[in-house]
Order: C-alpha cells, then structure tokens, then sequence
C-alpha cells in the first residue's frame, strides 16, 4: 500500500474504520465518505507544501535584497547601537601618513640642488642620465630595497642594481674617487 495511504489511515481512527466498511465489506456510503476525508487530505498536505515553499523562496529572496542592501550601503557608518537601540555615528579611525612619501609622490624630474650643497657633486649628478637620477635618488636617498623600487618602476631588480652601478662609477669617475 501507498505510504500516503498508511499514513492517512493511521491519522486517525475513523480512517480506518471507513477503509473497513468501504473496501472490505464494499459499502459504498462508506467508501464515499472516505473518498471525501482522503481527497481532504491532499488537499492539505499540497497546500502544507506549497506554504511551506512560498515561505522558504520569500526568505531566499528577502535574504538575497538583504545582501544586496548590505553590499550597497556597507560603506556608511551609522549603526544601531544595541544597548539604547538608536542610531550611532561611528567614526574612521586617522590613518598615519608618510610625509616623506606624499612629498616626493608627485615630482617627476628630481632636482638634486634642493638635497645637495656642493657643487663638484651637483656636478658629477647633471652628468647622469635621468634613470640614473631616479634610481640613485630612490636607492641612496629615500633609501628603498632595489627590489622595490624595480617593482615600482617596473623593471628587474638586477636592472636597478645594474643601473645604480654604472650611476656610482660614473659618479666616482667624476668627483675622482675610487
């Protein structure tokens, strides 16, 4: 037997009583009657079933807006406090900056006579080409890892050191050291 009909006959005493005197004995008074309570039943359990997918779809979609909600104003910074349940403006905590950086950001073409006194060296650097200028500014002045300033500049880190090399002895060559 159909496990819908086992559990519909075991709902309820009567059920099974009228399965009795409607199939069994064949009175069909009975067997309508049954019919009718059975026919009742679906209707139930159909109707349980479709609640209870209108319910879950209506709370996957409300869930769904409420994600997208959340995505869209993420970035503003009331909030309801939870102990007086009213609004409550946070605040962005200040990020340190580096000065140094926000300074020499925006400069191009590196003017060593505003960092240099002497003249013979000022010199030696007009003699550089203007990678070279970058790379020994960045390398030696603002004393940055080579490696980052081949990432920055968006060469090889052997290309920076090579560069710094020739810089230096160009450098050396020309103020008469070793």
């Amino acid at each position: 037997m159909d496990s819908l009909a086992k559990k519909f006959l075991e709902e309820d005493v009567v059920n099974k009583d009228l399965y009795v005197q409607g199939i069994i004995f064949k009175d069909d008074s009975f067997l309508n009657v049954l019919n009718q309570k059975f026919n009742d039943y679906l209707f139930r359990i159909n109707f349980y079933s479709y609640i209870k997918k209108s319910i879950f779809f209506a709370a996957m979609d409300l869930k769904k807006r409420e994600n997208e909600l959340r995505e869209k104003e993420g970035l503003y910074l009331n909030v309801l406090d939870a102990d007086f349940e009213e609004e409550r403006i946070n605040t962005i905590a200040d990020a340190p900056m580096d000065f140094t950086e926000e300074i020499y950001r925006d400069k191009e073409n590196i003017d060593f006579s505003d960092i240099l006194t002497d003249k013979e060296t000022l010199q030696a650097i007009n003699i550089l080409t203007d990678r070279q200028k970058q790379i020994i500014h960045e390398c030696i002045i603002r004393d940055k890892e080579e490696e980052t300033v081949a990432k920055e500049l968006g060469i090889s880190k052997q290309a920076v050191n090579k560069i710094k090399k020739t810089a230096l002895d160009k450098l050396r060559k020309e103020i008469g050291g070793k």
